[in-house]
């Protein structure tokens, strides 16, 4: 791999390096559960003005073996929500409903809170408690490869501002799946950076593994597979000078890995919704707020269309559950679809928008960051290791110009590369004042 940019400190060595990630994990790990315990408590319910409550409700409804299913109404269910709500209404009142069930979430973190409830009981701290050693474990990783790729100071000002980050706290303590998508992400990562390194296929099954457990997290990461198989890919004939045939068996194994692991989640739901819909339906629900006008005068951002009169027109009378789900995606597709044909000039200006609203820096911490990691990546492109950096946000980039952007909720998954790239930016940047000045001729 080349060489990393000019560095503001030497890089450590690897034992340093790793207990300096460990360090790292648990300084913020401690400092996430202070913050976390104190402001809002560990066992607080969630708000439930988002995606919270029904990964809470699926997760109730598995380990009481009722299947992966919603159901609002059940009373053991709701009453932290309903206690809550006594006192702060617009934050906890829960619907009673939802039920039934369902297609629109994926399945490996219900799953994950099944388990937690099974050996607690009702209670929303384990969750929380996972999602914060999530988050401190990409900071460890963030910790553990700045220092050994550009050196301490660099690896210490990445960790300061991925501490400070809003993001970091946010999803630190919401009951969503962006701290596991984050971890698993920055684990694709490594294995991509070390394939670089020494290809091998037990690390390619490994990567498709990662990718497939990403998807079962966040569908959303099936529209990454073609930018990945394309890095695999360049990986192979560029780095290692594979030849054609290698080149497609490196390809082969990794995407049968995908298949393999998100296999049984397929085959219940095209059981479920009768009809090939393999990951549910939640893609075709939400295709109008990717592909409309309400999108195109939202600047591409997400809008919940179903709390508005968008699907007035469609068969709902009387149907829940997984049959409202199919009705409400079949008129979404057909509106998606009608919009697509009638402003085909648009699509491009949409999905630049939708990069940029995703992309774009929401305060002083994240813009210091993006333009740490433009500096990091333009100064240090030539290396091997920062081109799959940037190509792994470039593939995100693509899925959220195929998708809609949520400000920035799409980025947190790639955390880590963001800040790789920082920290890359950070030695860049201070090398700059360590080089001794040239004497003119």
């Amino acid at each position: 791999m080349t060489p990393a940019p000019t560095v503001a400190s030497p890089p450590v060595s690897r034992w340093f390096a790793c207990k300096l990630g460990l360090a790292t994990f648990a300084v913020v790990a401690a400092v996430l559960f202070a913050w976390v315990s104190l402001r809002f408590g560990l066992n607080a319910p969630p708000s439930t003005s988002g995606d919270e409550p029904s990964y809470d409700s699926i997760a109730w409804e598995l380990c009481h073996g009722d299947g992966f299913a919603i159901d609002y109404s059940d009373a053991e269910f709701r009453t932290p929500y309903d206690t809550a709500a006594q006192t702060q209404p617009e934050l906890f009142d829960l619907p009673s409903t939802q039920q039934g069930p369902v297609a629109f979430r994926p399945p490996l973190m219900p799953v994950i809170t099944a388990a937690g409830n099974l050996v607690f009981g009702r209670q929303f701290y384990v969750l929380r408690s996972l999602n914060i050693l999530l988050m401190a474990a990409t900071a460890g990783f963030v910790a553990w490869y700045v220092s050994r790729e550009v050196g301490l100071l660099a690896a210490a000002f990445a960790v300061l501002l991925l501490c400070v980050d809003v993001r970091t706290r946010l999803y630190a303590r919401a009951l969503l799946t962006e701290p596991l998508a984050c971890l698993l992400a920055t684990l694709l990562t490594l294995l991509s950076l070390r394939l670089c390194k020494q290809f091998r296929y037990r690390e390619v099954a490994l990567a498709g593994l990662v990718t497939g457990l990403s998807v079962a997290t966040r569908s959303i990461v099936v529209l990454w597979l073609p930018g990945l198989v394309l890095i695999l890919l360049l990986i192979q004939r560029r780095t290692h000078r594979a030849s054609l045939w290698n080149t497609a068996q490196g390809g082969v194994v990794f995407l049968s890995c995908v298949f393999l692991t998100v296999l049984p989640w397929a085959v219940r739901n095209v059981l479920l919704l009768d009809r090939f819909a393999p990951l549910g339906t939640q893609g075709l629900m939400e295709l109008s707020a990717g592909y409309s006008d309400v999108a195109w005068q939202h600047f591409g951002v997400w809008q919940n269309l179903s709390s508005s009169d968008f699907f007035a027109d469609a068969d709902l009378e009387g149907k829940t559950g997984v049959a409202k789900e199919l009705a409400i995606a079949d008129a979404s597709k057909a509106k998606a679809g009608e919009w697509i044909r009638s402003n085909t000039a648009k699509l491009p200006a949409l999905a630049a928008m939708k990069v940029y609203s995703e992309f774009r820096p929401h305060n002083l911490v994240e813009g210091l960051v993006l333009l740490l990691a433009s500096i990091g990546a333009v100064g240090s492109w030539r290396s091997t290791a920062t081109r799959i950096l940037v190509g792994l946000l470039l593939t995100n980039a693509s899925a959220v110009a195929l998708t809609w952007s949520v400000e920035g909720r799409f980025v947190v998954p790639q955390l880590f590369v963001l800040y790789a790239l920082c920290g890359i930016g950070v030695g860049r940047f201070t090398g700059w004042f360590r080089q001794p000045a040239q004497q003119p001729s």
